[in-house]
């Protein structure tokens, strides 16, 4: 009441009083300095050096001893395996011939629904501690194809010989699980449900105990790698710990095969503090886009969503490596497979990492579950990274504060002791005049999102292609602008005060950006640069006459859901179109994007659209 009853002169605290006074300079300001806030994070200034807050891993304190015949035989016979076998029978018989408990499990699953199903295999083998009983299990996951659709037998055969080598030592205080899957993603996805017993359609009846630690690989065709790619991103945002990235990262340069984060190199500490400085905000913008959107970085991802920390370890070919230059897809030959002391290397790196995970004591839990790192071996806390959404969020608040007092004729707000009982009536009649509408409108909007929400399970045809997907997006964004065109000029406008509406829809958003940054600060701050910031600079000025209106709308257009789409697939990078890209992850992983697109940010530019139309 304090808050409503502020606008007309009445004596409130004076926190409001001053709110009330500064609000309308403050707004734009503070929505500035947010975004550079964001800017600043790839300075040095801003980072800190990582550390290790687990001490129990104790990474690099053991001899590794990984590369022995042994272990190049294991690699071998899947070679030999595939040439008369099929994939996970070959697979299936080099986990049993090294003592493996092996399962086969053959799984359907639906892209999106009503779109057909697809068919998988997943194999696994799963290696007895013989110093625990089956409490705890450490996984090491490979597909047949890497992220980027090229041939991940390398990574494969590797695991053969680290299943070997496991198997010949007498420490794992943990059972290792090997699973092997054709189908990415979704492989491992369904893997996990069945391991978790959350389905029962394709069930796992040989188990291991709670995961503690996952990692992947991929190594993509090449002769020689001059590095690993890590990569640690979920696609809901989740991160797996620092003391797990922490940890992998030391030992592969213990081994001489340094881990670089999204596969960038280190920039040299004498160089100019511009590169540094572009080279943390290139880094910075891949995990942004990584974690925002959750596009595919690996087939860790999957185990994010069940508190499983996981990360995937790339190969990095040379530049100049012939193998890489001209792979096939398929089946690889002796001499395509890396050179033994690569392999030997990478090997080596893994063995560590393990024999780390196999050192603790409890779940992974010391270290940050948010951070974001701007370079190799230096970490941003959340504590200096939230400030920037906490600027975007109170740039919401205080133009809504300042509209809502702004609604209404000028003879509301006067400071009269005399007219006191009048204007607060006079208040009270235009809110029950107007707020209807106002809300109206605002579920209007969003039915027609919740529409967009739906439409995709009942029509099938609306995502079979890129095609038709793109003509569903067009469809949609001309149908909206007729929705508003049709509300703001013939009914709504007669009943709608524009600061009103503006004010509930700023509160609205700010408290979706406020929730989300805690969950996926990179997802919130792509929400409010692409709605936030047009709905905060909407109607800064004067919009008397048709063309400025007109003006007005192009330019949300420009941003709105089609648009940015549309751009997405050269940014983000998408083999496919970014809206069927999302819609997918949304059915098969729970991802927040396309809900988000739905009720969120297409709403939004639609109200925006209506603002800058009423007159």
């Amino acid at each position: 009441m304090s808050l409503v009853l502020s606008g007309q002169g009445e004596k409130t605290s004076p926190l409001l009083r001053v709110a009330r006074k500064y609000s309308a300079y403050l707004s734009y300001p503070l929505a500035i300095c947010g975004l550079l806030w964001l800017l600043a994070l790839p300075l040095s200034s801003f980072s800190r050096r990582a550390y290790f807050s687990e001490n129990a891993m104790m990474p690099g304190q053991v001899y590794t001893t990984f590369g022995t015949q042994s272990h190049m035989d294991a690699m071998d016979r899947v070679d030999a395996e595939l040439k008369t076998k099929d994939q996970a029978q070959a697979v299936e018989a080099v986990f049993a011939s090294i003592g493996l408990d092996t399962e086969t499990q053959e799984f359907t699953y639906t892209k999106v629904p009503r779109i057909g199903k697809h068919a998988g295999t997943n194999v696994h083998g799963i290696l007895r501690a013989p110093r625990s009983d089956s409490v705890e299990a450490l996984v090491i996951a490979a597909s047949w194809t890497t992220a980027n659709n090229a041939s991940n037998v390398n990574a494969v055969r590797l695991m053969a010989g680290l299943a070997q080598y496991a198997s010949e030592q007498v420490y794992w205080a943990r059972d290792i699980v090997f699973v092997v899957t054709d189908s990415g993603e979704q492989g491992i996805e369904e893997w996990l449900r069945a391991y978790q017993g959350l389905t029962t359609t394709s069930p796992l009846f040989v188990r291991s105990g709670i995961i503690q630690a996952a990692l992947s690989l991929e190594l993509p065709p090449a002769k020689r790698y001059t590095g690993l790619g890590l990569y640690f991103e979920g696609k809901g945002g989740q991160l797996a710990n620092l003391d797990y990235v922490n940890m992998v990262q030391y030992v592969s340069r213990l081994e001489r095969m340094p881990a670089y984060l999204h596969g960038l190199k280190d920039v040299p500490r004498r160089a100019h503090w511009w590169t540094k400085y572009t080279s943390a905000t290139q880094l910075l913008l891949r995990q942004v886009r990584a974690q925002a959107f959750g596009l595919s970085t690996g087939i860790h991802a999957p185990f994010l969503r069940y508190r499983i920390d996981a990360i995937t370890l790339a190969g990095l070919p040379q530049p100049d490596d012939p193998v890489s230059a001209v792979f096939a897809h398929g089946l690889f030959t002796d001499a395509d497979v890396p050179a033994a002391p690569m392999q030997r290397q990478i090997g080596r790196t893994i063995e560590a990492s393990f024999r780390s995970l196999n050192n603790l004591l409890e779940h992974f839990h010391q270290s940050f579950f948010f951070y974001m790192l701007p370079a190799n071996q230096r970490y941003v806390s959340i504590g200096d990274y939230i400030p920037a959404a906490g600027l975007m969020i109170a740039s919401l608040l205080l133009q809504a504060m300042h509209l809502w007092w702004m609604q209404g004729p000028d003879e509301l707000r006067s400071d009269s002791p005399h007219t006191r009982i009048t204007r607060i009536n006079a208040y009270y009649a235009l809110l029950r005049a107007t707020l209807p509408s106002s809300v109206g409108i605002i579920w209007r909007v969003h039915a027609l999102g919740l529409v967009l929400l739906l439409i995709p399970q009942l029509i099938a045809s609306s995502v079979l292609t890129d095609a038709t997907t793109t003509a569903y997006l067009f469809t949609m964004a001309l149908a909206s602008i007729s929705m508003v065109l049709h509300t703001s000029d013939i009914y709504w406008t007669r009943r709608i005060e524009w600061r009103q509406l503006k004010s509930i829809v700023s509160v609205y958003l700010a408290v979706v950006v406020a929730c989300l940054s805690v969950m996926n600060f990179s997802l919130a701050v792509a929400l409010f640069v692409v709605a936030g910031l047009p709905l905060v600079f909407t109607r800064v000025c004067r919009v008397d006459t048709r063309i400025r209106r007109a003006l007005g709308v192009l330019m949300l257009v420009a941003v709105s859901p089609v648009c940015m789409m549309t751009l997405g697939m050269h940014v983000l990078g998408c083999s496919s179109n970014p809206f069927r890209v999302f819609l997918a992850d949304f059915y098969r992983f729970g991802s927040l994007v396309y809900p988000l697109v739905c009720l969120v940010y297409w709403p939004v530019n639609l109200l925006c659209m209506i603002i800058v139309l009423i007159q």
